[in-house]
């Protein structure tokens, strides 16, 4: 898509009668169209009412960045090839960022006001919530050993088929 687009010419489609261009990072200095067909999904990745569509990045909730893209995308992905080999879900507990990230944006985007926040790991929402769970840290030894412990070290590296 073009990096500058007619909002008039947006507004003009049904259904984005009211639509508008939010830019808190750029200042202004170009736009873009973003979270146009975000889809409810599960934990899991997996859209709402759907038992083989599985979402990522803009798609899986209102994201921001490469990063968050990466890890939505990498579940989700897994998991559709799990749906493939009729194997159960991988959800990402809690007890780890990604998975905390995941169920609590979720949970978030559900509430009134919700469609209105966005979530990344570079500021924000979830910023401040991986400093006040104490889930903020450079300390690769430390993330590797909340990973073992969860028995998920290298689960994307197993071939599922």
């Amino acid at each position: 898509m073009s990096p500058f687009f007619n909002l008039e010419k947006l507004r003009s489609v049904s259904g984005f009668e009211t639509a508008c261009i939010v830019d808190p990072y750029s200042g202004g200095k170009g736009n873009s169209i973003r979270y146009m067909a975000v889809s409810p999904r599960d934990n899991y990745m997996r859209a709402e009412n759907m038992k083989n569509l599985f979402v990522g990045g803009e798609k899986s909730g209102f994201y921001v960045g490469h990063t968050e893209a990466i890890c939505t995308g990498s579940l989700a992905g897994h998991n559709a090839v799990r749906y493939l080999a009729n194997m159960d879900y991988l959800q990402l507990p809690s007890s780890l960022v990604i998975g905390d990230f995941i169920s609590y944006s979720n949970e978030e985007m559900h509430k009134e006001g919700g469609s209105k926040k966005r979530f990344t790991f570079a500021g924000s929402i979830y910023l401040n919530r991986m400093k006040q769970l104490g889930f903020y840290t450079i300390d690769k030894e430390k993330i590797k050993k909340k990973v073992k412990d969860v028995d998920l070290l290298g689960v994307y590296n197993n071939n599922l088929i």
